[in-house]
């Protein structure tokens, strides 16, 4: 039951899908956005230790989520962080009771549609088993920033990565590999795709139509949390399956809307402790390990 919704507190954390480490399984689908003259800034970026990777990363993603979602939109997203996971533990806890209807319209307005579909799948499970889950947050007592990411480029090209990403994942063990394969594909015709040091950029592949289209940034922002936490689950007659009450750190991924000119900034939990990312990665090795043979 760690898997859901969060690790206890003696299970270590997940390793995430890490897109600074370039992997062959998708050399064909990005090309590199830091190639300087006789490709120096590429080939400085790759031999450079992956701590100087990290903080470059760092410095060139927070610059464009800054840009485009404001100074105060960055230097509040950890209180944000906190107060989301706080709305996040009640809803969970209410959801899981029989009659939780209620806050599952809430879980939606705060989770992104993949985590969200993921939690209520589990959520089903614990009534159907007649198991309650009670969580509690007795108190925060730091945040920061572990890690943040952005994609930049047109709305349309936007929804076409985003498309091409759900197609490719649908394709793995699926009888419409094909299909999905091909919608992918067909992304990646019409729009072109670039990446520096985790900085996504989107645009179509003809610059005919470029100045007409809208300019979006999306923002990926895990936080670290380091919470006082309890994680209960309470069968029917009232026993106690489990009982975790710890100190420990949480991992928690917060994403933006798509941001254009005049829209409202939205903030969504995309991932909690790295449980979608890290089987992001787990997909990844096994298709580089498939190329490889």
């Amino acid at each position: 039951m760690g898997l859901f919704p969060w690790l206890l507190s003696a299970e270590r954390q997940r390793v995430p899908a890490d897109d600074l480490e370039v992997h062959a399984a998708h050399e064909e689908h990005w090309k590199s956005a830091c190639v300087g003259e006789g490709g120096l800034v590429e080939q400085v970026l790759r031999y450079a230790p992956l701590p100087v990777r990290r903080r470059l990363a760092h410095e060139l993603n927070m610059y464009i989520a800054r840009a485009a979602l404001g100074t105060q939109a960055m230097d509040d997203v950890c209180q944000g962080a906190a107060l989301a996971l706080r709305r996040i533990t009640g809803l969970l806890s209410s959801a899981s009771s029989t009659g939780g209807q209620e806050a599952e319209v809430g879980l939606a307005q705060v989770l992104t549609r993949a985590l969200l579909d993921r939690y209520t799948d589990d959520l089903r499970r614990l009534r159907t088993d007649r198991v309650r889950l009670e969580l509690d947050i007795a108190d925060i007592h730091s945040t920061r920033i572990h890690q943040l990411r952005t994609q930049s480029g047109s709305v349309e090209a936007l929804a076409a990565l985003e498309t091409a990403v759900v197609a490719e994942k649908a394709a793995k063990g699926s009888g419409k590999s094909r299909l999905s394969a091909l919608r992918a594909g067909l992304a990646r015709q019409s729009f072109s795709f670039s990446r520096t040091l985790g900085a996504v950029r989107a645009a179509p592949a003809t610059t005919s139509s470029r100045k007409e289209l809208r300019e979006a940034v999306r923002v990926r922002v895990d936080v670290e949390l380091r919470v006082d936490m309890r994680y209960r689950l309470v069968g029917g007659r009232e026993e106690t399956i489990v009982d975790d009450n710890a100190t420990r750190n949480l991992m928690l991924t917060l994403e933006s809307t798509r941001q254009d000119q005049g829209s409202k900034l939205e903030w969504r939990v995309a991932d909690i402790d790295y449980l979608l990312s890290s089987e992001l990665r787990i997909q990844q090795e096994f298709a580089e390990a498939h190329i490889a043979c």
